[in-house]
């Protein structure tokens, strides 16, 4: 399930790299990818806070917008794969007079080259994923009080209210 929607990541947000056919998707990945950073606390005890729901919510926005420029590269990649067998990269430079092609190697390529990059490693993709988690979410709390990035063990108390 995913922590947000279009309308969050559009009217909030601010998004617009996503369109409304494929959102659904990219959202539910970052919020499987926030799962697995926050130890699974958002399925059971989501912030009460409207503030630190919202951060939440951005968290997964930023996150899905990084997975989908990721794929997008690794696409990229693939499609221009060499007859050979090497890939070419991004295109860095393109001229007309007389056609010439030039394509970025690794961390040459300008613009996209952190994506590039996370599109060629699993590492990379971790740390960038991870920066951009962290950007949101440190120190905001689940509805219990502990810290959604807490790698420790929580004692869980239910709530319980009886009459006192």
């Amino acid at each position: 399930m995913a922590y947000t929607d279009y309308a969050f990541y559009v009217d909030t947000f601010y998004g617009d790299t996503l369109d409304s056919e494929s959102a659904a998707k990219w959202l539910e990945c970052a919020s499987d990818y926030i799962d697995a950073l926050t130890f699974g606390r958002l399925t059971f005890a989501f912030p009460a806070q409207e503030a630190h729901s919202t951060k939440v919510k951005k968290a997964v926005c930023a996150i899905a917008e990084a997975l989908y420029y990721i794929e997008m590269q690794q696409k990229a990649a693939s499609a221009q794969k060499a007859e050979d067998g090497t890939y070419r990269g991004a295109v860095a430079s393109i001229s007309s007079g007389r056609e010439s092609i030039s394509f970025a190697s690794g961390g040459n390529a300008t613009g996209s080259s952190v994506y590039a990059a996370a599109a060629a490693s699993a590492e990379a993709q971790t740390n960038l994923l991870n920066n951009i988690a962290v950007k949101y979410i440190a120190n905001i709390p689940d509805a219990y009080g502990v810290n959604l990035l807490y790698a420790g063990g929580v004692k869980r108390v239910p709530r319980h209210n009886h009459g006192l």
